[in-house]
């Protein structure tokens, strides 16, 4: 019978466990390719918080389920121009994690900001996403120099 900590160590999957670090050197599928294609879908996998999209021309993309702007939800954002834009002051990322636009007064840094992102793939039914990248949300969210 294991302990206590035996289990722990066993089964929690988050950032900073073993299992975790165990887990996030192998692919997972993420959601089938048939469910890509209209709204932008959140997905949960090892504890991180996501959001699955498929851009207007074809290619998947994996983002932080957070815009790094406010915090707002992007899996009600619409698909536009390249992208994945935030409803709520209309940041414009694409499948690549990168700040494409903003609409507001800070142009400049957000086009520099970017999504650390995951590797995707997608086959002819599920969609493969290979977790090794840093945390996906707002505070890893980092301005590249230009």
């Amino acid at each position: 019978m294991l302990t206590q900590e035996e289990n722990r160590l066993l089964t929690l999957t988050g950032p900073d466990t073993p299992g975790g670090a165990l887990m996030r050197s192998y692919w997972h599928s993420v959601a089938l390719a048939e469910e890509l294609g209209g709204a932008p879908m959140p997905v949960r996998i090892l504890g991180e918080e996501l959001v699955l999209f498929r851009d207007q021309s074809g290619r998947p993309g994996l983002l932080g389920l957070y815009c790094a702007h406010r915090c707002a939800d992007l899996s009600y954002g619409r698909i536009e121009n390249g992208g994945l834009r935030c409803l709520y002051h209309g940041w414009l990322y694409d499948v690549e994690g990168r700040c494409l636009s903003s609409r507001r007064s800070r142009r400049k840094a957000a086009t520099r900001m970017k999504f650390a992102t995951p590797p995707i793939r997608l086959s002819s039914a599920p969609v493969y996403c290979w977790p090794t990248w840093a945390r996906a949300r707002r505070r890893c969210c980092r301005i590249t120099s230009s």
